[in-house]
């Protein structure tokens, strides 16, 4: 059962697809603090799946971030940033989410926040810069239920590595942005796109380097992707090397537009 929370300026947390797909159940608030909860599975195991917690760190600095903002205001991602601290468990166990907001400008506010394993080891911490914008209330987020058909996250995964193109330090993707995939404002959910981003630019390192994992990944949002539009991904390692390697990945809409710039950092085990 999913709990709904309501911000101070009523905007309120309706799971949607990317919700579902990634098994994002909870959000509540406690004084300027948010929590999200997640469940793992076959979508977070292994360094490749390292970013399937981008759509909890995405809901709880996103919300955080809402609930600081202007009355009749929205806050939408300007960038994420997630440091891979650990491996994700796959054990159906329950990871936890907390974020705040540390900075706030009448047009922007800056939320920080880690992410823990039901035992309390840390697995990451996340960074999100919101640019608070306003909402025609008409068309008001958060306040419909998603309703239709969602995938799961391993078919969302056969999906996308079933048409990657990899190879000499390179990879690309082309997805259709379908209802499952957005947030309340229907675009591109914040939370898929840095998966999508590592996971892409997993595919272009194990192509050219050893057994590197995640280190960090940061996502400049620089237009939305709507729904019902087509999104190309491209990633390039930029340098690599045995214990190294920095990837930059790219998505632009069907029109050719840059959305998305992201850069990636994968290192050896330690």
């Amino acid at each position: 059962m999913h709990t709904v929370t309501s911000c101070h300026n009523r905007r309120e947390f309706c799971p949607g697809g990317p919700e579902l797909m990634f098994g994002v159940e909870d959000l509540t608030a406690d004084g300027d603090a948010y929590r999200g909860v997640m469940t793992t599975g076959p979508w977070s195991k292994g360094p490749g799946n390292a970013a399937a917690v981008g759509v909890l760190a995405d809901i709880v600095l996103g919300y955080a971030l809402i609930a600081s903002s202007p009355a009749d205001r929205w806050s939408v991602s300007t960038e994420i940033s997630l440091d891979f601290l650990g491996p994700l468990p796959s054990d159906g166990s329950l990871l936890t989410a907390e974020g705040r907001v540390v900075h706030q400008s009448p047009g922007t506010g800056l939320a920080e926040g880690s992410i823990t394993t039901s035992h309390g080891r840390p697995l990451a911490r996340c960074r999100q810069w919101g640019r608070f914008i306003e909402v025609d209330p008409a068309e008001r987020p958060g306040e419909i239920p998603f309703a239709g058909p969602c995938r799961s996250a391993e078919e969302l995964a056969d999906t996308v590595g079933g048409t990657v193109a990899a190879a000499d330090g390179r990879a690309r993707i082309s997805l259709s942005i379908e209802d499952d995939l957005v947030n309340p404002l229907r675009t591109l959910h914040g939370g898929i796109t840095l998966w999508l981003a590592e996971f892409l630019a997993g595919r272009a390192v194990e192509s050219v380097a050893g057994p590197l994992i995640p280190a960090s990944l940061t996502v400049s949002y620089l237009r939305p992707l709507v729904c019902g539009d087509l999104a190309t991904f491209s990633a390039e390692v930029t340098s690599s090397g045995r214990r190294l390697a920095v990837t930059q990945v790219t998505g632009v809409n069907q029109a050719g537009k840059p959305c998305i710039v992201a850069l990636a950092h994968h290192h050896g085990a330690h």
